[in-house]
């Protein structure tokens, strides 16, 4: 097996909890990553960066406390590239003029009729490209179903091919089609000369098996999906006992300390 350059995690419900439950170990595993990150920077262990949904703004904050690595993330699902230190995104060449005039109306016409429909999803801001919609706090609603109206109301952008329609355990995500993690993982690979079979993913949600089913190395904390935890048992990946933070440490150090 490939030695392990690369270490991708997942932020949210993966490394850090989203709906305030309590976490026990969440900050021994926080100061676990913080040690790691503080080797790697100084070329003492596999790069750490994060592969997630959210925006460069959401992940500069989470690496005030994680540390800050020098490395490149891949933000909103494949759209960018992120180096907290360089702080400038580099965009996913898959991006077209025709995907952006589709978001765009998206946003215009669409995002303001679903949250009509669902007062209890909001907009997450931010975001340069890519949709989510998150439940406000105590809006009861399961994700699916919030997931099969947003379907509906975009069934034609959708069968265009213009849009992918995906969801995690707290948002309904829009995306482009043809890019995702997996798409943001070539790019990241295409950029740093990181073969993805010297990755390893960390994940909690199906919005993570693009990137989970593309690399070579994977694991998942125990409050990952039901799903999520088929997959990597199928593909003998690790999977924590630990939750979060402190079972993102623990997959770690399963693969590169132990290993």
């Amino acid at each position: 097996m490939e030695r392990i350059k690369l270490i991708l995690i997942d932020i949210d419900d993966c490394l850090l909890p989203t709906e305030n439950q309590e976490t026990e170990n969440l900050g021994a595993g926080i100061d676990k990553i913080r040690e790691y990150v503080k080797m790697m920077n100084e070329g003492k262990f596999p790069i750490i960066a994060f592969c997630t949904g959210r925006d460069r703004n959401y992940v500069e904050a989470v690496t005030f406390f994680t540390g800050r690595p020098n490395s490149w993330s891949v933000i909103e699902s494949g759209i960018a590239l992120f180096n907290p230190t360089a702080k400038e995104p580099l965009l996913n060449p898959g991006l077209t003029p025709q995907i952006k005039e589709a978001f765009e109306e998206i946003s215009r016409d669409r995002i303001p009729r679903v949250l009509k429909r669902y007062p209890g999803l909001y907009f997450y801001p931010g975001n340069m490209i890519n949709m989510a919609l998150e439940r406000k706090p105590g809006f009861e609603t399961p994700i699916e179903e919030c997931y099969k109206m947003v379907r509906q109301e975009l069934a034609d952008l959708e069968a265009s091919g213009l849009i992918i329609i995906h969801h995690s355990q707290i948002a309904v995500d829009i995306s482009p089609a043809g890019i995702d993690k997996a798409s943001g993982v070539r790019f990241l690979s295409q950029h740093t000369g990181i073969n993805f079979s010297q990755v390893l993913s960390i994940g909690d949600s199906r919005g993570d098996f693009p990137m989970l089913n593309l690399v070579g190395y994977i694991g998942c904390p125990v409050n990952a999906s039901q799903e999520c935890k088929e997959l990597i048992q199928a593909k003998r990946g690790y999977i924590s006992s630990f939750k979060h933070a402190r079972g993102v440490a623990d997959v770690i150090s399963h693969f590169v300390e132990e290993g």
